[in-house]
């Protein structure tokens, strides 16, 4: 059932032409788990006002981003920025905020947008994550659903960040990342690099790639690697969106 999910996700999000249609799309794909909303970010190492932040509710996280350099004191950055990979869930990471961060808090507590986890998304030379928000009268559900909503939210913020999209967007609250210019290197993928990608696209691990394709799981890991280089990605999900745009695989 979940690789159905991840492929009818993944067709949609591909065929969004612009960051308008994938918020929505996304919006469309967590709502059945719990969530009403969600932010997303993604940060330069180097410097964290370098960024990319987009909501599907701009009317509420807008206003709050203009009060304050918020990625400087929010404690759900400071914990991706920490290396966190793994599903955190919102109101503990805000259990003891910096008091220049405190009143943010109790906005969105006010608002009752204080439930919900956060999904790191973080890659080499970035930290990033979806911070997806639990509908206030239902957010039991949302836990049960951890590892989809993982792949979802890895998914979405791959086909966002390639498309780098136009901050005069109305759900792209800033964008001053400094993209990489693409070089277009996909015509050298080896026939085994596109299939290791098609199978992570479908939320295969190396493991079972590497049962599936008779190989080890070292060689799969590789196959990953170099694939995930000469797409000039800087994550395996943001190779499998290039790879998808590109035509080397459908799913």
């Amino acid at each position: 059932m979940e690789k159905g999910i991840i492929k009818n996700a993944t067709s949609r999000f591909e065929e969004c032409d612009d960051a308008k249609a994938l918020v929505e799309a996304y919006l469309d794909e967590i709502k059945p788990f719990g969530a009403i909303g969600f932010t997303a970010a993604d940060f330069s190492v180097d410097d964290r006002a370098d960024l990319l932040l987009c909501t599907s509710m701009p009317d509420v996280f807008t206003p709050l981003d203009l009060e304050s350099p918020w990625w400087s004191d929010d404690p759900v950055v400071a914990k991706l920025a920490a290396g966190e990979m793994h599903p955190f869930d919102v109101e503990i990471a805000w259990a003891n905020p910096l008091p220049s961060a405190a009143p943010r808090w109790e906005q969105l507590t006010g608002m009752r947008l204080n439930r919900g986890w956060v999904f790191p998304t973080s890659k080499p030379g970035y930290v990033g994550g979806v911070h997806v928000i639990a509908n206030p009268d239902d957010h039991q559900r949302l836990p049960d659903h951890l590892d989809i909503m993982h792949m979802l939210s890895f998914y979405f913020h791959a086909y966002l960040t390639e498309m780098d999209p136009n901050p005069d967007n109305g759900y792209i609250v800033r964008n001053t990342l400094r993209h990489r210019p693409n070089a277009d290197r996909r015509a050298k993928l080896s026939p085994r690099e596109v299939e290791c990608l098609r199978w992570c696209a479908f939320g295969k691990t190396a493991q079972e790639i590497a049962i599936i394709e008779g190989i080890s799981v070292h060689t799969v890991r590789q196959y990953l690697k170099s694939g995930t280089t000469k797409l000039n990605a800087n994550s395996q999900a943001q190779a499998v969106a290039r790879a998808i745009k590109f035509g080397l695989f459908r799913i």
